[in-house]
């Protein structure tokens, strides 16, 4: 479910902000922020407010950016203790769509604008591990 969501919100938020003078040639932190923004209301327009659940052990808590980053923030249902930096790392690249990979336009935009994906789990034990990647990292072949 979530790689159909990915697929449908980045680029449009993306293809939004190609027509965009303002972010043409603005600075990777405001075009991450707006993203996120963008993306998050597709999120909630498409699926309702968040949380909103993506399986019995996930929900997906929040979209924002920091710097250049956009971010994924996710609960987890489950103890930190279980995972690995390497199992949130692969969990990661398998929550983004690889379809993205096939829109030049949009690889270059990311490219371009130095943009990065974090995806951010917090469990039940509070504690948080992220995972980060650039385009050029998800889109290898």
């Amino acid at each position: 479910m979530m790689k159909k969501i990915n697929a449908l919100t980045l680029p449009i938020a993306a293809c939004l902000l190609f027509a965009s003078p303002t972010f043409a040639n603005g600075n990777p932190s405001g075009v991450a922020r707006e993203i996120a923004k963008m993306a998050k209301i597709e999120f909630q327009k498409a699926y309702g407010n968040l949380p909103i659940k993506v399986n019995d052990k996930m929900s997906l808590t929040n979209i924002s950016s920091k710097g250049a980053a956009i971010v994924y923030d996710y609960r987890y249902r489950d103890k930190s203790t279980k995972y690995t930096q390497n199992d949130v790392d692969v969990y990661s690249q398998l929550m983004f769509d690889k379809r993205m990979c096939d829109d030049d336009t949009f690889v270059s935009f990311f490219t371009d604008n130095d943009l990065e994906f974090v995806y951010r789990y917090t469990f039940n034990d509070k504690k948080t591990l992220s995972s980060s990647f650039y385009i050029e990292d998800a889109c290898e072949d």
